[in-house]
């Protein structure tokens, strides 16, 4: 197996960084997040199980709303949710 080498200049290679990094800047700006997850979202969000958002949300000791039947989870209830100790063991 034989070696290669390249040499690129400094300013070019910053050039390059720069470019990239507007780049990504304009697709964040443009993508919203929403603060709204569902129970896949909240459960990677937390990274825990489908199943432990749900059985939370059936205990009512996950903070949630409703649209319809389907249950929604705020990013910043979650946050207050974890940052309070989170579920409460008996």
């Amino acid at each position: 197996m034989s070696n290669f080498r390249l040499s690129v200049p400094d300013d070019f290679v910053e050039a390059i960084a720069a470019a990239v990094a507007a780049k990504l800047d304009g697709r964040m700006a443009g993508a919203a997040v929403s603060p709204w997850l569902n129970a896949s979202g909240a459960a990677d969000y937390l990274g825990c199980s489908v199943s432990r958002i749900r059985t939370l949300t059936m205990t009512g000791d996950l903070p949630h709303h409703r649209d319809g039947g389907r249950p929604l989870y705020h990013r910043d209830e979650l946050d207050a949710y974890v940052r309070n100790g989170g579920a409460k063991c008996p």
